[in-house]
């Protein structure tokens, strides 16, 4: 079973990269899909922070652009973690508990233990908790932040923080979606991850006219200017969005100028045809992608999306667009995520890129891996960690 996925993996993995090297201008090139364990490892940790989901990678410096500089620094954003201790045989030791939001900042451009700095909150009792709470106009007792992507623009770091609640029914996984907001400090704060200002953000629609599933933004943040590195910039900022279908999500976009990031009235949600001011008049962009994903500016004019197949399959994959509203090509598999042969009851999701972290010739992605068997997690504390993957070409 293994050595026919992992076959498929290879061929599939040509078919993928030949569409991805075409799009960067490198297609007669050598290439490879590997896994990238100095990125997994840096998360390997047996005291305090020890596990999470919900990675993304924030250049603080606001470039996507690889630069081994000592001084570079990355936000790395995480949802529900695991605080504690691991002990010799990778087994969660008593007092270990779950918040549901923790940071990192990790200073340059290596997986380097030494360089990364984990943060989460304190409770009044002196215990681990969220670092994120929600506190707007529009939150309500009981709700907890997932965090969405970020992006550190005019002086400030933004994070966007999905607004949860718990089910009474349970439902599929005993949560669900209340509603949006922007979560921001500014860059040079003394205390940066105790100054965040929340603001309520109108990007979100729980029941959408026309049948649709529930509209939420701040999935993926693709900064196509000047200062980000765009190769090709137009000076916008996109925001990526799903629309929450029945067992499918549907990738949606906004954009807006960065100096108006905050000023949720000068978003335009692309229709289809044109960019319109009211977020249901968003059009699918195209289906079968993950709620966090990236989109990625490449070289000759094209833009590569990476996400988990239909949300929760093993699979890796991406496809390219003609422009940041597509139309997006086919889906091509990039990755076999192998966990699901080898730890029970796993499943892996939210595939995204991260550019800034990735050396010339290379592209490196992540995904979480999760277990149903919430138990299993104290008996396996590598379970819940992040894994990491690259594409080499040009090598």
């Amino acid at each position: 079973m293994k050595t026919a996925a992992r076959l498929c993996v290879h061929q599939c993995s040509m078919v993928a990269l030949g569409v991805l090297l075409g799009a960067v201008g490198a297609a007669a090139q050598p290439f490879t899909v590997e896994a990238a364990p100095e990125w997994t490892s840096l998360f390997d940790r047996r005291e305090g922070w020890t596990g999470a989901d919900g990675i993304y990678a924030i250049p603080l410096d606001g470039s996507e652009l690889y630069r081994p500089q000592p001084g570079r620094r990355t936000a790395f954003v995480f949802s529900d973690t695991f605080i504690g201790r691991v002990d010799e045989n990778g087994r969660r030791l008593s007092g270990t508990t779950m918040v549901n939001n923790t940071m990192a900042l990790l200073q340059g451009s290596e997986p380097d233990p030494s360089k990364i700095q984990f943060f989460w909150g304190r409770n009044s009792q002196g215990q681990a908790d969220a670092l994120f709470k929600p506190d707007t106009p529009n939150s309500r007792p009981g709700e907890w932040y997932w965090l969405g992507d970020g992006v550190a623009l005019n002086g400030k770091l933004h994070l966007f923080g999905n607004r949860i609640r718990r089910t009474d029914g349970g439902g599929v996984w005993g949560f669900e979606g209340t509603g949006l907001a922007l979560l921001s400090t500014p860059l040079n704060a003394p205390n940066p991850y105790e100054s965040f200002v929340q603001v309520d953000c109108p990007a979100y629609i729980k029941e959408p006219s026309g049948g649709r599933g529930e509209i939420i933004f701040g999935g993926a943040i693709m900064v196509n200017t000047v200062g980000a590195g765009a190769p090709h910039p137009d000076g916008y900022v996109y925001i990526y969005g799903i629309q929450n279908d029945p067992w499918i999500k549907k990738l949606l976009v906004a954009r807006v100028r960065p100096e108006q990031f905050e000023v949720f009235s000068a978003w335009r949600y692309w229709d289809g045809v044109e960019w319109n001011e009211d977020v249901e008049a968003s059009a699918v962009l195209t289906g079968r992608v993950s709620p966090e994903c990236s989109v990625t500016p490449l070289p000759n004019g094209k833009f590569l999306l990476v996400y988990q197949e239909d949300t929760l399959s093993p699979w890796v994959a991406c496809k390219v667009g003609d422009s940041p509203t597509g139309p997006f090509g086919p889906a091509t598999r990039l990755w076999y995520c192998d966990e699901v042969n080898s730890i029970p009851d796993a499943f892996v999701y939210n595939a995204k890129a991260h550019p800034h972290l990735s050396k010339p010739g290379e592209l490196l992605i992540s995904y979480n891996v999760n277990c149903g068997d919430f138990w299993y997690h104290f008996e396996n504390a590598a379970a819940y960690r992040p894994r990491f993957i690259r594409v080499r070409y040009g090598q």
